[in-house]
């Protein structure tokens, strides 16, 4: 197949992320095989709670919030509450610290392979 779809019922089936009560994380559309220059995007939803810091970003990614808001922290303290229609860009090797007061839905596209497909 030349390209890949998912539909928007896709994204109410994303599991949750490593253990943490209110992150929901998928990669859902990517490079298939090993290029020098993969891509993955993927769907990510936070709902109010804990905050949640996974592992140091060790590629670059991309997104767009598409509902909601999110609130960024960087491991200098720098934050930033985005909302819908609001792009964000996570450098290679930052740390990211997410949380919400509400929920959350974004799309991210990252400068790697997919964890699954």
């Amino acid at each position: 197949m030349v390209f890949q779809i998912k539909d928007k019922a896709e994204l109410f089936k994303i599991p949750n992320f490593g253990g943490i009560p209110n992150i929901y994380f998928a990669d859902y559309l990517g490079t298939q095989n090993n290029t020098s220059n993969p891509i993955t995007g993927s769907w990510f939803r936070i709902e109010k709670g804990p905050e949640s810091t996974p592992p140091k970003y060790d590629y670059d990614e991309v997104g767009v919030v598409i509902e909601g808001e999110m609130t960024f922290r960087d491991k200098s303290g720098q934050t930033a509450t985005v909302k819908a229609g609001d792009t964000f860009f996570f450098p290679r090797g930052s740390t990211i610290t997410f949380s919400t007061e509400s929920h959350g839905v974004a799309w991210k596209c990252g400068a790697r392979l997919p964890s699954k497909l």
